[in-house]
């Protein structure tokens, strides 16, 4: 009866030398798929919880608990100190301040933190005591809702990097202060040659949210009014425009709508360009 070479056998010493190189190599095809990087999920982590909406005031908005390489684990918990949302123009004061926290046994974890806006970083900041806080301004967002999402790189070699679960925060324009100061002043009454500030009528409603707004001094009625600024094709207009028709005038606030003081009944209203053909005016910005 033939017998095999030993070397060729399992459980040999030849076998076992192969079987170190044979895990090296997994390991390298592992590192190519995951771009080289320590990935933030291990086999044992905990779930990460999904997209949430960040509430105005202080809120926990989701943790991530990561197998560290050898046995230790890294918490990583997102919060947002002020409302979500972003404003051109917006001070860093009321802007939403993001704050993230990495311990490790309950020690804080050294390292950088590195903040994601929609899949983009745009800061990093050294961790002090295993925190690091954010306060991204307007020109890191997109208008519309964007995904905010930190990622820990711990200093240590035995702990992976982390990353938090992805919340959303919304930036918008500052849009017009016309149509700001316009919106407070609906539900007013309407009464024939009142200027305000509790009542109007159509030119008295007009002259007072442009100077109001932005210190514009308008004429009292409204077929001066007409005069007052350029006029541009409905297509053009933007919000804070005039809208003039023959005895009437309106603040035009986009999508097809309009404030005004209509009538008695209705008084200062939000409703819907109702003037068949009417005529839109940008305002100048010289003095009137």
């Amino acid at each position: 009866m033939s017998t095999s070479p030993a070397s060729a056998r399992p459980g040999t010493a030849a076998a076992a030398a192969r079987r170190p190189r044979r895990a090296i190599i997994a390991l390298a095809v592992a590192g190519a798929l995951t771009g080289g990087g320590l990935v933030a999920v291990a086999p044992h982590a905990s779930a990460a919880t999904g997209a949430t909406s960040a509430n105005v005031g202080s809120a926990n908005l989701g943790s991530v608990a990561v197998q560290a390489a050898k046995g230790y684990k890294s918490t990583v918990t997102l919060k947002v100190a002020r409302k979500k949302t972003v404003v051109k123009h917006m001070s860093a004061s009321k802007r939403p301040t993001y704050t993230v926290t990495a311990t490790r046994s309950g020690k804080a974890v050294a390292g950088k933190a590195k903040l994601l806006v929609n899949g983009k970083s745009v800061s990093t900041r050294t961790l002090h005591k295993g925190k690091a806080t954010f306060n991204p301004n307007w020109s890191m967002h997109k208008v519309g809702k964007n995904k905010m999402q930190i990622f820990v790189l711990p200093s240590s070699s035995k702990l992976r990097k982390v990353g938090t679960s992805a919340v959303t925060a919304t930036a918008k324009s500052a849009g017009s202060p016309v149509v700001a100061i316009a919106k407070t002043k609906v539900g007013a009454r309407y009464v024939s040659g009142a200027t305000g500030p509790s009542s109007f009528d159509c030119s008295g409603f007009t002259s007072y949210v442009y100077k109001k707004a932005i210190g514009k001094k308008l004429p009292r009625t409204s077929s001066a009014q007409k005069h007052v600024g350029k006029k541009v094709s409905r297509k053009n207009a933007k919000p804070g425009d005039l809208i003039w028709s023959p005895g009437h005038v309106a603040i035009y606030i986009g999508n097809g709508k309009q404030i005004d003081a209509g009538n008695p009944r209705v008084g200062v209203v939000k409703r819907s360009i109702w003037q068949s053909n009417p005529t839109f005016i940008r305002v100048s910005s010289k003095a009137v």
